[in-house]
């Protein structure tokens, strides 16, 4: 697996399972799991039209 989709992947596992959207910004969350942030932000753009900080802001609004 490419290394952006395994960021991808513990990124995914870090909102959902770890919750820690309700701590760490986009940028630390990519320091906590060794991921390029702007790779990372890429890639979450063209997935799902958010960026890697607007989404961790959209899980704070509907889960906090």
């Amino acid at each position: 697996m490419e290394k952006i989709m395994r960021d991808y992947a513990a990124f995914e596992q870090a909102m959902d399972i770890d919750k820690v959207f309700m701590d760490l910004d986009f940028e630390d969350i990519c320091l906590a799991i060794g991921a390029d942030k702007k790779a990372l932000d890429q890639l979450i753009f063209s997935e799902i039209g958010y960026g890697g900080q607007e989404l961790v802001d959209f899980y704070r609004s509907k889960f906090c």
